[in-house]
C-alpha cells in the first residue's frame, strides 16, 4: 500500500478528499494533546496543560491515489466533563484510546472509555489503544504483554505503545489508521470509495485546514 503524507503547504483548495473524524479519548494527563500535536505539527511542549475543552487538527494523506483527510478531534479527559466528550463521539470513524504506561489507573480506566464509547456508537466502531510515554520505561507500572492481552481480548484493532516526547510510533498509529479506514472503505466499495454510514465517511472538498477549538466549560 503506498501511503503518503501531504504537508499543508502541498493542499490546494480544488482537492478533493475522503473526510474521516478521528478522536482521541483517555484519562487527563495521558499525553492526548502531546501525541497529536506531534504527529501533526512535529512539536512536544515540557510545559504540558491540561485540555480544557475540545480541538482539532487536520492529517492528509494519499493511499493509492486516493486522497484523505482525517479530522482528528482531542477530548478533555476529566470525569466532570465525561458527558460533553459523548457527545463527540456520534459520526466518529474511528478511536484512540490512550492510556500512560507509569500509571496503572489509566489503564485500569480503558474498560470505562471503552463501555462509555461502545453505549454511544457503532459496536463495530474501529478502536485503537495506546500507551503513550514509553520513555519512562524506569516508571512503568503496565506490562507491554498485560496490555496486549487486555487488546485482544477486547477486540480491539490496533495496539501499541508510544511517546509524544520522542516520537517513538506515533507516526504509525496515524499510518495504520489511514490504511484500516482505506482497507474498509475499499472492502465495501468494491475497488471504489463509497459513501457509507457505517465509516461515517464524506467526500468533499478540502475548504478547512485550521485548527478549530470548543469550550466545553
Amino acid at each position: 500500500m503506498d501511503i503518503k503524507f501531504i504537508p499543508l503547504n502541498q493542499i490546494s483548495n480544488s482537492d478533493e478528499f475522503i473526510n474521516f473524524k478521528l478522536i482521541i479519548i483517555g484519562d487527563s494527563y495521558v499525553g492526548k494533546s502531546s501525541i497529536l500535536k506531534k504527529a501533526v505539527k512535529k512539536t512536544f511542549d515540557e510545559n504540558y496543560q491540561n485540555t480544557i475543552g475540545f480541538e482539532f487538527l487536520l492529517m492528509h494523506y494519499s493511499v493509492n491515489g486516493i486522497k484523505i483527510k482525517l479530522q482528528i478531534w482531542d477530548t478533555c479527559g476529566q470525569e466532570v466533563y465525561r458527558s460533553l466528550v459523548q457527545g463527540f463521539y456520534r459520526n466518529t470513524s474511528l478511536a484512540i484510546i490512550v492510556y500512560d504506561i507509569s500509571n496503572k489507573k489509566t489503564f485500569e480506566n480503558l474498560d470505562i472509555w471503552l463501555k462509555d464509547l461502545r453505549s454511544q456508537t457503532d459496536q463495530e466502531l474501529p478502536i485503537f489503544i495506546a500507551g503513550n510515554k514509553s520513555d519512562k520505561e524506569n516508571e512503568r507500572q503496565v506490562d507491554y504483554k498485560e496490555a496486549k492481552d487486555f487488546s485482544l481480548s477486547r477486540r480491539i484493532k490496533y495496539f501499541t505503545e508510544c511517546s509524544a516526547k520522542t516520537g517513538y510510533n506515533i507516526e504509525n498509529i496515524f499510518n495504520e489508521a489511514v490504511k484500516y479506514l482505506y482497507s474498509a472503505c475499499k472492502e465495501l466499495g468494491k475497488n471504489k470509495i463509497p459513501s457509507n454510514n457505517k465509516l461515517k465517511i464524506n467526500k468533499e472538498n478540502n475548504t478547512d485546514n485550521e485548527k478549530k477549538k470548543k469550550k466545553c466549560c
